[in-house]
């Protein structure tokens, strides 16, 4: 037993020890993705608009609809939220004209960029599975991405040429 204790006690010295001349690096390199990016892949685009043209829609499919991606763990589940003014209001402080505002969102999960499978979210909120297949085909294929479409319309009645704008905020929460 004492022969055992003189060991650990010798172990422990030799270990507490530090020579002055010798030293130990260790170069540690970590990647570490983040858990979700998003991405604007196209801007939602009315175009120049004339005074008095009406309604003008971009459905979805068109061409000037927005498009965005979000690339996520496989089985991760997102929460989104689309949010809007009723109206886009003019940069000019004196006019206080405005353009009604209605938008949509939709989702494709699938991992395509197509409106083929695409689904509506009602009330422009959700909880979505970033991918609907959540099965884990290969060590390669753990992260995948699901691409949002906004589309919507305006109505641009008698208002005076100026610009008009308005903030869309695209919320992602994820668990």
């Amino acid at each position: 037993m004492i022969k055992i204790r003189n060991i650990i006690l010798l172990f422990l010295f030799s270990a507490c020890y530090v020579s002055p001349t010798s030293a130990q690096f260790i170069n540690l390199q970590l990647k570490v993705e983040p858990e979700l990016s998003a991405t604007v892949e196209q801007d939602l685009d009315f175009g120049t608009q004339v005074t008095n043209s009406g309604r003008t829609e971009i459905q979805l499919g068109d061409i000037n609809m927005g498009v965005f991606s979000i690339k996520a763990f496989h089985t991760q589940n997102v929460y989104l939220t689309l949010q809007y003014p009723e109206s886009l209001e003019s940069d000019n402080p004196a006019n206080e004209a405005e353009i009604p505002l209605e938008l949509n969102m939709a989702y494709n999960n699938t991992g395509q960029n197509s409106i083929n499978g695409a689904d509506i979210l009602s009330d422009n909120n959700g909880m979505v599975s970033i991918h609907e297949d959540t099965r884990l085909e290969s060590r390669n294929d753990i992260w995948k991405i699901m691409y949002i479409y906004v589309y919507g319309a305006i109505n641009v009645g008698n208002v005076p040429n100026g610009v008009y704008t308005g903030d869309i905020v695209l919320s992602v929460d994820y668990d």
